[in-house]
């Protein structure tokens, strides 16, 4: 039978399940309006960029060293990713079962991503649909965001067990409570910057192909830590792991005119991740959700 037990401070009553009643539903579970009303803003935000973005630079995507207001769309998803990832996983009861979420979570991002920004024709004007192997785009936003999680949820999950069961008493002590997430968080960032600085970074041709030739063109770079579009690590380990095929063909540096503010690098997404899932622990662990 089910058993009632009565909360005199708050006049509510928790009741258990009955294994014997298959049709017993469980109360659903409470919701973060904030981050619901956040998710929706930044679809719509992403909606306004991507279809007024060519007609008013100024809210498309920087070229390179700069942000417009279409630059903040995928570190706004990452916040809601990384929020997510806390939220979800605390109401699965078991690991395996939570792994096998994540990883279910992540095939689903790649192929959406795969699917959206791989290079399929299917715009009204093309007579094809499909896509050409020798030009796929492996490496998209959303398949971006999903190595991105599922670093980070793998990390939540694996981590709980050093958590302990007590929540922290102070602000400050979530942050030695999560102290994995940290360790992973810096060690991605010393990586990063020591690939991004560290390595060297050779001359390397592309193919320009014209209506009636061919001509190939030679990239002197021969440097290492340099940080523009032409000779960066990252496009070069991009280059040597993907192949030139295989990377986004018209980036905004080629189309537009360079803008002098700071450097922005889009690649930290899984440092992002890690301090957002901690912003997500101190909400789990100052308040009930």
């Amino acid at each position: 039978m089910a058993e009632i037990k009565a909360d005199n401070t708050h006049q509510h009553q928790l009741t258990v399940p009955d294994p014997d009643i298959p049709d017993q539903k469980l109360p659903k579970p409470k919701r973060v309006a904030s981050l619901d009303i956040f998710r929706g803003l930044t679809v719509a935000l992403m909606i306004l960029v991507d279809d007024a973005g060519g007609e008013w630079p100024m809210i498309g995507h920087a070229p390179w060293n700069g942000c417009n207001l279409a630059d903040f769309v995928m570190p706004f998803f990452l916040f809601i990713v990384g929020m997510a990832i806390a939220l979800a996983l605390k109401r699965i009861p078991s690991r395996p079962m939570a792994i096998r979420k994540v990883i279910f979570r992540t095939l689903k991002l790649l192929f959406w991503g795969l699917l959206l920004q791989g290079g399929f024709s299917h715009a009204p004007d093309k007579l094809t649909y499909g896509v050409d192997m020798k030009k796929i785009r492996w490496c998209g936003i959303l398949q971006r965001i999903a190595l991105a999680y599922l670093v980070v949820a793998l990390v939540e999950i694996f981590s709980t067990d050093a958590q302990g069961k007590d929540p922290a008493s102070s602000w400050f002590s979530v942050l030695k409570l999560y102290y994995w997430h940290w360790l992973v968080a810096a060690s991605v960032l010393i990586v990063y910057l020591a690939v991004i600085y560290g390595t060297y970074v050779p001359d390397w041709k592309f193919t320009v192909l014209n209506r009636n030739s061919t001509v190939e063109m030679t990239v002197a770079c021969g440097m290492s830590g340099k940080l523009d579009p032409p000779c960066n690590a990252v496009g070069y380990i991009d280059r040597l792991v993907l192949g030139l095929n295989h990377m986004y063909q018209h980036p905004a540096w080629k189309r537009s005119k360079l803008c002098r503010l700071a450097l922005i690098t889009p690649h930290m997404k899984g440092l992002s991740e890690v301090m957002l899932l901690h912003g997500a622990m101190l909400l789990l662990n100052r308040k009930e959700f």
